[in-house]
């Protein structure tokens, strides 16, 4: 009986150490072997952090910054026939693979994933910890069907949803306008959808999380930010900083803008909430007290 426990105890020890197979292969094998005329390949390239510059020249920096894992890359192909090519991102969680989908949305469609979006033989999605780009180019009718196949295909593959950022649940609901909702755990991508500053004045890093999204009041169009900081104290420096090199007066949480529109500031805790755009004080001033309320 005492050695029956052994070996079971050297088994047991035996499969924890084994090596576990890479979820991108797991998924590749789960691709069909062909889509109408295309093929699936026999071979597949895998890239990680120090090798996506190799593949993606000057696009790796949005995927790094999201906290990229690794890369599986394939090309269906068909005799005389534009390619297929899949590139499917392990992006070690939910939160960074929603993160990267939400860089570039501009529409609302979930038929697909947890939210995908196609347009000129370019199809994007994620689901769970995996954002996934489907290309063909030039696009005919039979690759575009190709494509959706093969998305749908994919995505039903990956076992389980992903959570969203906790984040996104403390935007007011009230007029948001949801397909422009980023998020983002690295400042320069505020930037890429609204100016802030060339430097980092709000200290947005890996443990802040962020979410700008525009709203639309009756005829009033304005961005809603908000950063949450590991604690308060964080949260003040920042709050400090951006009334200093934005507002340009520390004095003030609220203040017309060089573009003559008006932004402001609010800090509750460990949240730094600003509105940039807003055509009045008093939209502003309306905007925090509702946000106060929930």
């Amino acid at each position: 009986m005492k050695a029956l426990k052994i070996i079971q105890l050297l088994l047991a020890t035996a499969i924890c150490l084994m090596p576990q197979q890479n979820p991108l292969k797991k998924l590749f094998a789960q691709l069909p072997d062909t889509v109408s005329e295309w093929k699936k390949p026999a071979e597949f390239q895998i890239y990680g952090p120090d090798t996506l510059y190799d593949y993606i020249n000057g696009g790796a920096e949005l995927y790094l910054s999201y906290g990229f894992k690794h890369l599986l890359s394939c090309q269906y192909s068909a005799d005389n026939l534009p390619d297929i090519t899949i590139d499917l991102f392990d992006m070690g969680n939910s939160y960074q693979a929603y993160g990267v989908f939400s860089h570039s949305r501009e529409s609302l469609d979930d038929s697909i994933g947890q939210g995908c979006e196609y347009g000129g033989g370019l199809m994007v999605f994620w689901k769970g910890q995996f954002y996934c780009s489907i290309l063909v180019f030039p696009e005919t009718g039979a690759a575009r069907e190709s494509v959706f196949k093969i998305s749908r295909k994919l995505a039903d593959s990956i076992p389980e949803n992903g959570q969203l950022p906790p984040v996104l649940k403390m935007l007011p609901e009230k007029d948001l306008v949801r397909e422009t909702v980023r998020y983002f755990t690295h400042h320069i991508w505020l930037n890429s959808h609204y100016f802030i500053s060339n430097e980092n004045i709000l200290h947005i890093d890996k443990q802040t999380e962020a979410v700008l999204a525009q709203y639309s009041r009756k005829s009033d169009k304005y961005f809603l930010l908000l950063v949450v900081y590991p604690n308060s104290e964080k949260a003040e420096i920042a709050h400090s900083d951006f009334r200093k090199h934005y507002l340009k007066d520390p004095l003030y949480t609220i203040k017309r803008t060089g573009d003559n529109s008006w932004s402001g500031s609010k800090i509750d805790e460990n949240r730094l909430w600003m509105v940039f755009n807003a055509d009045s004080e008093k939209l502003i001033t309306d905007i925090f007290n509702e946000i106060s309320v929930e």
